[in-house]
């Protein structure tokens, strides 16, 4: 953790939990970025509202020297089965891996509730708190190909690489554009309509238009996003 946290006021516990993550990632030694409303906060300089899970963006080839890391740290570690139930991996050898996503949870992680239906199959409850600890981790898997990372629901969606993977106070970041992408598969959420509103004012003339051509893209030009997104380029 920079040491300017430690002397100059007191850590909060958005800065705990990321700079705790940032020294997992680095023991198990692989590339990261943190995205979801996270990356948007970090984006942005400031806590921007509560958020009840941490969401990382990795690389396939990546996997399995993750799920071996969490495993061996005693974590349980769940991969999507389908029909809302989770598969529970137990050994790095045996992975269903169609799904691009895998849940870790800290067995002390008293927010989720898992319920048996089948070998190794389970439904799953959270509840609506906040996350201050350490204790659960939804790595994203994407692949990446020429320098760019893909978008995992389209892959001639893009972007370079230097410029998907950036950094705010030392604590890798999916770039802000690239994360409002995967937020606008849900318009009924209003958390994601949030960070949209909060992030796009701040956004470069650059980001903008690489989110639009984006939507454009996997939307067809019919994704209400791109409404404000012509309304800001117009202007400059």
């Amino acid at each position: 953790m920079p040491d300017i946290f430690c002397f100059m006021r007191e850590v909060t516990e958005v800065e705990k939990l990321l700079y705790g993550l940032h020294d997992m990632m680095q023991k198990i030694g692989v590339d990261y970025a943190v995205c979801g409303g996270h990356a948007i906060d970090l984006f942005l300089g400031r806590k921007t509202r509560p958020h009840k899970d941490l969401d990382v963006a990795v690389f396939w080839e990546d996997r399995d020297q993750i799920v071996r890391h969490m495993l061996q740290l005693g974590w349980l570690v769940f991969e999507p089965y389908g029909g809302r139930y989770l598969h529970q991996i137990r050994n790095v050898t045996v992975q269903r891996k169609n799904r691009n996503n895998i849940w870790c949870v800290a067995p002390e992680n008293k927010h989720y509730k898992f319920s048996r239906r089948g070998k190794d199959l389970f439904a799953v409850r959270q509840d609506d708190m906040e996350q201050v600890e350490l204790n659960f981790i939804e790595f994203l898997f994407s692949k990446q190909e020429g320098g760019c990372i893909l978008y995992a629901r389209n892959p001639i969606i893009r972007m370079e690489m230097d410029r998907a993977m950036q950094a705010q106070e030392g604590i890798p970041c999916l770039a802000p554009a690239f994360v409002l992408l995967y937020k606008s598969t849900a318009l009924d959420n209003p958390n994601y309509r949030f960070d949209f509103q909060n992030a796009i004012p701040h956004l470069k003339i650059e980001e903008l238009k690489w989110l639009n051509e984006a939507l454009n893209t996997e939307y067809r030009g019919a994704h209400e996003w791109s409404t404000e997104i012509h309304r800001l380029l117009e202007r400059v």
